[in-house]
């Protein structure tokens, strides 16, 4: 029987950076429970892997070692299904993916229908941010070294935007952002991406957006879907004043412009 550390470090030739606890202790065979958390606590103080939750291992590739942080590529989609946690790369992340090149997000941005905390393995952290649709959300299927992950598409990440702008650093680079999707969007593709439920106030904002950049194609979907639900002034930016200081109007979308964005 080859060690534990043996068995991890070959894992990689048959495609696969991670495996469980459960999987350690079935390679261990004879050896006692605690003998195997043994094994996995020196393989991890020798870099071979990390654990970024309990009982969820990764093999760390040589490259990786020194700095003890994995690419989250590695082990993002595995992870998640060790959690049994539906999931979608989303935010700069995946406005990152995509080819959107305004300010990157300090750590890895994940949706999920339920909070969870951040994990942190060495310098990389991984973020959660809860949509209860989730799991119905369109995604893309990205290849990666240990199987495939799940990234919102273009017209979703558009939408959770414009819903967590704080998480996206804010309107100005909101604006950035969209202004880099814009041309990756298509129509039809934002009316599926309206299966995750956006609000009202989310559409407008959007929309408001969308024109900013040029896209009245794009744009003309979401006023279709507005002319379906009742719509009422909002402001663009959410907790800022909304009936003072504000720098105009958009009757279009019923937005009020209670924030004056950067240079377009």
């Amino acid at each position: 029987m080859n060690s534990l550390r043996e068995w991890a470090l070959g894992l990689p030739a048959e495609g696969r950076f991670t495996f469980t606890t459960a999987e350690a202790r079935a390679v261990q065979g004879q050896v006692s429970a605690a003998g195997t958390m043994a094994a996995l606590a020196r393989a991890e103080a020798d870099r071979v892997i990390v654990s970024p939750v309990r009982g969820f291992h990764v093999v760390l590739p040589l490259e990786d070692r020194a700095a003890g942080t994995p690419s989250w590529r590695l082990f993002l989609d595995p992870l998640m299904a060790h959690l049994e946690t539906p999931y979608y790369v989303g935010l700069l992340t995946a406005a990152s993916i995509h080819g959107a090149t305004p300010q990157a997000a300090q750590a890895v941005q994940v949706v999920t229908p339920r909070p969870r905390r951040p994990i942190r393995v060495g310098r990389l952290a991984i973020e959660f941010t809860v949509r209860r649709t989730a799991s119905q959300a369109p995604v893309v299927l990205l290849t990666t070294p240990s199987g495939r992950m799940r990234v919102a598409t273009p017209e979703v990440v558009g939408l959770d935007l414009v819903r967590y702008p704080a998480r996206a650093g804010g309107w100005d680079n909101v604006l950035a952002v969209l202004r880099d999707l814009a041309p990756l969007m298509r129509r039809t593709r934002l009316q599926a991406a309206l299966t995750v439920e956006p609000t009202t106030p989310d559409l407008q904002r959007l929309g408001h957006l969308l024109d900013r950049v040029g896209t009245v194609e794009l744009a003309t979907v979401l006023a279709t879907e507005l002319r379906r639900r009742r719509v009422a002034w909002v402001p663009l930016a959410p907790g800022e004043p909304a009936t003072a200081d504000w720098v105009g109007r958009d009757p279009a979308w019923r937005v009020v412009l209670n924030v004056e964005l950067g240079e377009e």
